[in-house]
């Protein structure tokens, strides 16, 4: 075993996979071997989430299963939980042999190589900006995630982010167009745009506006589309439906985390939008561009969502007739203000109102996948299926990993991942669609 070789397992959201991405990218260029099997590597890093409850369990959980799998090896408990608890952590949690925090993953090299887990080592280190291009991804092939902020300012009563990230931090469009020229450089043909909310690019005053960058990116005259994830609904920029409607590689997918729609529990999770002004935005997007698809998340539980409140929910689902939909329960979180406010309560019928959602749910996005029957469509080849004519791919309807796919027929033909190939969809299946590759004439 190489004594200078690592594993790294990632937990939680895609802002996690980028860090780990930096992570990998910084210990390979300080000679560090990345092992494809923990088995093999001396250092097991593991990057955590410390957004909710179960992401939390899940965390420890996954870092004592290494322990009892690899007592040998050294175990880094990395990013947000660490970051959010590191002294109850260090404390309690004796099977680990160093702690990371997440405001600094290029950093990490550096930290390992002073031999942390002699003392137990735990390091929070300040934000770090400097630029790391990224080698390796842990995408499927053809598709990259660029982060273009990091933390968070809207400060929702029930959210421990800008606990975990700090406040928000807009990078350089320099480096985020020298980013993108990278990735598509190596084969990457869709850039995820991720933040916790991209309409507050440029807010904190050290750089210009969202439009002003995404209008940087499309100026790099490459072969690639442009998919934006987490725009906060109260800051949507509407000179962006013109942007879109100017330049087919920034695709009209939109994910707008609304949480609730009755007045009340929106007031009480600190957000100033109204269910009214939610619609507005809805009809704003589609009459400018008709393709356009939806989602957001929504939160069942919060404390003081009656029944009426949730019955208003219900109705605003059914006006709203998202293509997706998440649906999360309300999980209390130590230091945020809901949690100061109602401490752990929950509202008792809160898994029972997620059912109710996803139920509903289902035939909206039924009846909007099925206006893409008998079009063409362009889909990025994830991965072919074994033994099978077919092949899985991903349409501008669908964003990695949270949405549907697209099952192409290949008619024997073979499809590298990572390419774009033209197809027109035959029906659906479920919240997939089927397609298959037709001739250029027809």
């Amino acid at each position: 075993m190489n004594d200078a070789s690592f594993y790294i397992e990632t937990l939680g959201c895609a802002k996690n996979q980028v860090d780990s991405e930096v992570m990998v990218s910084s210990l390979e260029a300080r000679g560090w071997a990345r092992a494809a099997d923990p088995a093999e590597a001396s250092v097991i890093i593991v990057n955590t989430c410390g957004f909710i409850g179960p992401a939390k369990e899940e965390s420890i959980d996954t870092v004592l299963g290494f322990r009892a799998d690899y007592p040998e090896s050294r175990i880094v408990m990395a990013g947000c939980l660490t970051q959010r608890y590191p002294k109850e952590l260090s404390g309690d949690l004796q099977e680990v042999d160093a702690f990371f925090g997440n405001r600094a993953p290029q950093a990490i090299g550096e930290f390992l190589e002073t031999q942390p887990w002699e003392g137990r080592g735990v390091s929070l280190p300040q934000d770090d900006d400097r630029l790391v291009l990224r080698n390796t991804l842990l995408s499927y092939r053809g598709s990259a995630y660029l982060k273009i902020a990091e933390g968070c300012d809207n400060r929702c009563s029930f959210c421990a982010i800008p606990l975990i990230r700090g406040r928000y931090r807009s990078r350089p469009p320099a480096d985020l167009e020298t980013e993108l020229r990278h990735l598509v450089s190596r084969g990457v043909r869709e850039v995820n745009l991720i933040a916790q909310d991209l309409a507050s690019y440029g807010r904190d005053g050290t750089t210009p506006g969202l439009i002003e960058l995404l209008e940087r990116l499309l100026s790099v005259d490459e072969d690639f589309r442009l998919r934006m994830l987490y725009i906060h609904p109260e800051r949507f920029p509407r000179e962006l439906l013109d942007l879109c409607a100017s330049d087919p590689r920034l695709l009209p997918y939109f994910d707008l985390p609304m949480q609730h729609a009755d007045g009340e529990v929106l007031r009480g999770m600190a957000r100033t939008g109204t269910a009214e002004e939610y619609l507005g935005l809805i009809d704003d997007i589609r009459g400018a561009l008709p393709d356009a698809v939806l989602r957001t998340s929504l939160l069942t539980g919060f404390p003081g969502e009656t029944d009426a409140a949730f019955d208003r929910l219900l109705e605003f689902q059914s006006q709203a007739a998202f293509d997706w939909l998440g649906i999360f329960t309300y999980s209390p979180e130590e230091g945020t203000p809901a949690h100061r406010r109602h401490g752990d309560y929950v509202e008792p019928a809160a898994e029972q109102r997620k059912a109710l959602l996803e139920e509903a749910q289902l035939p909206i996005t039924y009846a909007r996948l099925d206006r893409f029957i008998g079009r063409r469509m362009d889909v990025l080849i994830e991965e072919e299926v074994a033994g099978e004519e077919l092949a899985i791919g991903r349409g501008f309807p669908h964003a990695p990993e949270v949405d549907g796919l697209v099952v192409l027929r290949t008619g024997g033909r073979r499809l590298e991942p990572g390419t774009v190939v033209g197809s027109r969809i035959l029906r659906r299946n479920g919240v997939d669609l089927e397609a298959w590759i037709p001739d250029e004439d027809s």
